[in-house]
């Protein structure tokens, strides 16, 4: 998305949640688009500035009005959090909002994709993983993420000219994340945040700000194929991440250490209700998420010469002011 031209409309298809709302503002303040629209069965927590929404369900073929006059899609649309759904809400989502969004780009001959995937098409591994390692999905969401990737790469690879880009980032965090940065920031201001079974977890983040940078980046370069992992290259234990909330809040946190066997205990009786239908967000499967590390490397960026302007504290003051220093 280099340089001044302005290009065709820009459709922005499950664009109304956190990363999406914040990346169609950016898209629309640039002014490299004749019009940007986001896609999506709920509005925006908040309208915006020069994006118009359109209503509908992506598990559904759009209409091919929706695509005249775009020269960009991005597939931003996902199920994401895990557990919480039923496999099969998984690929209902993920891979047939794939196959349409590639059906209306192909029915309205837009050139240009982007597709955000996710590091879960890895699997946890302790070991550093890049854009070179192979994936191995160890839940439904990666298991649908990276089906999701190769309809997309079906799509790129059927004409020759088109461009995709397609991002796994790691856990993202910003204004309206509501996520596990906005649980660990809360949990750490009440005072009952505690290590589960480890302090030495890595969880690969990067700033919501720095993904739409980064993938501006990627679409301005040459290459008409972009996979790229979207984590800062300095990989942060959950003590240290811990740390740099401390040090943006000026705050002493010495949280403690609470055995992995206890917590498992105490998450089966919420595993019951959960059976029964009650959301209670306690699981122990989310329990072992917060003890696997996620080592995730940029590798494309940094061998492309990206710039970060953030770090993981210089992320978390962005976020601290944005928000008058509420981190939500």
């Amino acid at each position: 998305m280099g340089g001044s031209e302005v290009r065709g409309g820009a459709i922005l298809v499950g664009g109304s949640g956190f990363v999406g709302s914040r990346l169609a503002s950016q898209i629309a303040a640039s002014g490299r688009h004749s019009f940007v629209r986001i896609v999506d069965l709920k509005p925006p927590a908040s309208s915006v500035e020069g994006v118009e929404f359109l209503r509908h369900d992506v598990r559904s073929p759009m209409p091919v009005d929706f695509g005249e006059g775009v020269s960009t899609i991005y597939n931003l649309a996902a199920v994401h959090r895990t557990p919480g759904h039923s496999p099969h809400a998984y690929y209902d989502t993920n891979v047939n909002g794939a196959l349409n969004c590639t059906a209306l780009a192909e029915a309205c001959s837009i050139g240009t994709m982007v597709f955000t995937s996710s590091i879960s098409v890895y699997g946890p591994k302790e070991s550093v993983l890049t854009e070179a390692s192979t994936p191995d999905p160890a839940s439904d969401y990666g298991r649908s993420k990276l089906m999701a990737e190769q309809i997309h790469r079906r799509w790129f690879e059927a004409q020759p000219g088109r461009k995709l880009v397609i991002v796994r980032p790691g856990v993202i965090f910003g204004p309206g994340e509501d996520g596990n940065y906005t649980v660990l920031a809360k949990a750490l201001r009440r005072g009952y945040f505690f290590y589960p079974g480890r302090q030495d977890t890595v969880k690969s983040s990067v700033y919501v700000g720095e993904v739409a940078r980064a993938l501006d980046f990627a679409l301005a370069h040459e290459d008409r194929f972009v996979l790229f992992n979207a984590a800062y290259p300095d990989l942060k234990s959950i003590r240290e991440i811990v740390e740099a909330f401390g040090r943006t809040t000026g705050r002493q946190l010495n949280p403690p250490t609470v055995p992995l066997w206890s917590l498992l205990a105490v998450a089966k009786p919420f595993e019951l209700l959960n059976s029964l239908g009650l959301d209670t967000r306690i699981h122990g499967d989310r329990v072992m998420k917060l003890v696997l590390s996620t080592k995730i490397r940029p590798a494309w960026l940094e061998a492309n010469g990206y710039q970060f302007e953030t770090d993981l504290d210089q992320g978390l003051v962005q976020w601290q002011n944005e928000t008058d220093g509420a981190f939500v």
